[in-house]
């Protein structure tokens, strides 16, 4: 049988930080974190949260499918499912997105090998391939995406807050408004939110400028060069996410324009990433430990398929103003 300490050599790590990653704790680098679910991928481990599915045909595993650590969402919403796992006796089991299908199958089968509680997705489609390797049996919740969806899902309306945020910044002047989009194809909400710039700024009648990072903060500055080079005018740039938007702040900065006295910048999403640049973002805020809590609450209960909409609100901070007139 396997052991952690199996695991653990083969990793390369301390039998402590399998025990931290298997069940979903923090306190190791994302390099770790890879090398000890290849692990237990190879060696077909099962943790001791097994022991109550033997009996019960189901374990104390909950799994979520999530973006890299690092990512500023995704992590906050992970706080709201730890925290509602363990106050369950659930322990999480935390899986990646975007080191290819294979990867994120292969992690679904080993989820249905341990007979998993279930599975929640963070801000992640699921394919065809994934499904049937996740199987039929084990319930699935997705937090922030909701579009095409045919299981649970815990998000807001993106569409109208990406829409609220543009008239926001038209109602404070601004004619020329950059968006700063996510990838639509690794995030589907991107597409829709895109739908919610697109139909404030037609109903203004003004023009729209849109162009496209992957909602990662390296991506914004190539992106706002050529927002601004389709534009040279602009006065506010609406990013779709704070980590983008801080990229912009910075990179405006860099370039000799002040935020908000000539640029102002709108983010979304509220994460911490938000308060820590200067000036502080505005932004779209959605309730974001509050999803994970919701998720695993959903997931545990298994009666309510329905959709929930969720209610974002405008932050407002220092990185938005008024047009000056003239």
């Amino acid at each position: 049988m396997v052991t952690i300490r199996d695991v653990a050599r083969y990793a390369g790590v301390s039998p402590a930080t399998v025990s931290r990653v298997v069940n979903g704790l923090t306190g190791y680098s994302t390099s770790t974190q890879l090398r000890v679910e290849e692990a237990v991928l190879a060696l077909n481990y099962e943790p001791d949260s097994l022991a109550r599915g033997l009996k019960t045909k189901q374990s104390a595993v909950i799994g979520v499918l999530a973006p890299l650590v690092s990512d500023a969402l995704a992590s906050e919403i992970m706080s709201g499912v730890e925290s509602a796992a363990r106050s369950r006796g659930y322990s999480v089991m935390l899986g990646r997105t975007g080191l290819g299908s294979e990867h994120a199958a292969g992690y679904l089968r080993t989820l249905r090998t341990y007979r998993a509680a279930g599975v929640i997705l963070i801000s992640a489609a699921i394919t065809a391939d994934m499904r049937r390797a996740l199987g039929s049996a084990i319930p699935l919740v997705s937090v922030a995406i909701r579009d095409g969806l045919r299981f649970p899902s815990l998000a807001i309306d993106d569409e109208r807050a990406a829409y609220d945020g543009t008239r926001y910044l038209i109602g404070l002047g601004h004619r020329h408004i950059g968006l700063l989009a996510g990838d639509p194809q690794s995030v589907l909400v991107n597409t829709v939110r895109e739908r919610g710039y697109l139909r404030a700024m037609a109903e203004a009648g003004l023009p729209a400028v849109l162009e496209q990072g992957n909602s990662l903060y390296d991506s914004a500055p190539p992106a706002l060069g050529r927002l601004l080079r389709r534009d040279p005018l602009l006065t506010a740039v609406f990013a779709l996410s704070d980590e983008m938007a801080a990229a912009v702040v910075n990179d405006l900065q860099r370039l000799g324009r002040r935020v908000p006295e000539d640029v102002s910048v709108l983010g979304f999403d509220n994460t911490r990433t938000a308060r820590h640049v200067h000036p502080a973002l505005s932004t779209i805020a959605q309730p974001l430990e509050k999803m994970g809590e919701l998720a695993v609450e959903r997931l545990l209960a298994g009666t309510d398929l329905r959709p929930r909409i969720l209610p974002h609100r405008l932050v407002e901070r220092g990185s938005t103003t008024q047009v000056p007139p003239g």
